[in-house]
């Protein structure tokens, strides 16, 4: 069984892409997302870029306040 990991994101930037998402499509802040992550982010220990996106993304689209 795997075990998916869990980071923690600053509100702002959670809150950025969650508005984002109730504006344009939900593949759109997916490619925003990937691009903030290869860009901005900083791998620290055994984190990799696909473990960042896929954990972002998770926390932005499992908000109830936004569309889907």
């Amino acid at each position: 069984m795997k075990t998916e990991k869990k980071f923690y994101w600053n509100e702002e930037t959670l809150s950025h892409f969650r508005f984002e998402a109730n504006y344009t499509s939900k593949k759109n802040v997916i490619k925003n997302i990937t691009a903030f992550v290869e860009n901005e982010c900083d791998l620290e220990n055994d984190e990799n870029e696909e473990d960042l996106i896929k954990d972002l993304i998770s926390q932005v689209f499992n908000q109830k306040n936004v569309k889907k």
